[in-house]
């Protein structure tokens, strides 16, 4: 397996489920155990050692390999399967290569830093939290650039440690991939927290001065919290699906069906994209590694999760699950979204659920992972809003 982070601990601890993780090879550059990189902004103000995962999953690290940069993979000819080469860089000990009849890739994505923000600090290791953490001391002041999942949460945690916190986003508003009535709820919480809000475009970055189509903020600590782009240059550009930031030449994710990008290559976590859809969160690495052990094994593998994402944010605990889109209607559970505990349902015009954000109300994301496990699913929007339980529409 090449990669050792939350997929790659999860598919060793479903095959020694199945007493299979003596023929495990984990294969990685990083460092001496796989950590959990969630906390780093929920907890960054927190948390004083990264999480492990090796103790999390309760695996065995013996057949952890670190210190290897996979550089090449240069796959079997064959139609029904083989041996795959990996070529390593690295210092003497690191380079050369391995042979493989199995491969499971997963190395996961990287910040996206697009040039015009060269020397902006990122969120997406233990080093970067420890140096963020140095940096970000009470009474300062931090712009966040992205207003997504990472920027909010970093947000959240360094308003509450006593920072001045600035927020720019391009797409106008918080969380700006969900309907607008949500994303404009998420933006009180930041009003409420003394988080400055910049609708705006980022045009230059000069040392601490962030150039907007608004006009410049001065920082004193810029962090680009803008999303990723998986780890793939690597991998032979067949294999590559194009991303929102990059043309597939240089990255894009694996699109795997069922696991497998060709035989004997596997895909997961944040690497891959199901179907052609990425599912970079950590419900889903760990659902896609049951599957390929499942395959690997023999077994038939389950079936493919509605996507869920859980984030803690300005003292409020979120679940967003299904599939959001900004044009979905919304109809509103415990109330409108004045308080502190409500779903926000999102319908499309085929009178079918897509999605909801579940803030407070627990049973709420039970009901939708089940409701939504075989995709959109019909709900009467009247009833939901007002019933114990969310249920599909009786026909």
């Amino acid at each position: 397996m090449i990669g050792g982070g939350l997929a790659a601990t999860a598919l060793v601890a479903a095959l020694r489920s199945r007493g299979r993780a003596d023929r495990v090879h984990v294969v990685t550059k990083g460092g001496p155990f796989p950590i959990d990189h969630p906390p780093l902004s929920k907890e960054l103000f927190s948390r004083d050692a990264p999480v492990n995962l090796a103790e999390q999953f309760g695996v065995p690290l013996g057949k952890w390999n670190t210190g290897r940069e996979a550089l090449q993979i240069v796959p079997s000819g064959g139609p029904s399967g083989g041996f795959h080469e990996v070529r390593y860089g690295g210092s003497a000990g690191s380079a050369g290569s391995d042979v493989w009849r199995d491969v499971v890739i997963a190395t996961g994505v990287e910040p996206f830093v697009p040039p015009l923000l060269a020397g902006a600090l990122t969120l997406a290791n233990w080093e970067d939290a420890r140096r963020l953490r140095s940096e970000l001391t009470p009474g300062r002041h931090l712009a966040i650039i992205g207003g997504g999942w990472i920027g909010l949460e970093l947000a959240s945690s360094a308003s509450r440690a006593g920072l001045r916190v600035t927020v720019i986003e391009l797409g106008g508003r918080p969380l700006p991939l969900l309907p607008t009535e949500v994303s404009d709820r998420v933006g009180e919480w930041l009003g409420e927290s003394g988080v400055e809000f910049v609708p705006a475009g980022v045009e230059a970055l000069r040392g601490h001065e962030v150039v907007t189509s608004g006009g410049v903020i001065r920082a004193d600590v810029v962090v680009a919290a803008l999303g990723s782009r998986p780890r793939t240059g690597w991998l032979p550009v067949e294999w590559r699906t194009p991303t929102g930031h990059l043309p597939v030449d240089r990255a894009g994710h694996v699109v795997v069906d069922d696991g497998a990008p060709v035989p004997g290559a596997w895909a997961i976590g944040d690497v891959a994209a199901v179907d052609g859809v990425p599912h970079q969160h950590w419900n889903a690495a760990v659902a896609a590694a049951e599957r390929c052990a499942a395959a690997l094994t023999g077994e038939e593998p389950g079936r493919v999760p509605a996507p869920h994402v859980f984030s803690t944010m300005f003292g409020r605990d979120l679940d967003l699950v299904g599939w959001p889109q900004r044009d979905l209607a919304i109809a509103w559970r415990g109330g409108d979204s004045s308080g502190d505990s409500w779903t926000a349902l999102m319908h499309g015009r085929d009178g079918r659920t897509h999605a909801g954000l579940v803030v407070g109300r627990p049973r709420d994301v039970a009901d939708l992972k089940k409701l939504l496990a075989n995709g959109p699913a019909a709900v009467d929007a009247r009833e939901a809003a007002v019933a114990p339980r969310l249920r599909p529409l009786r026909r």
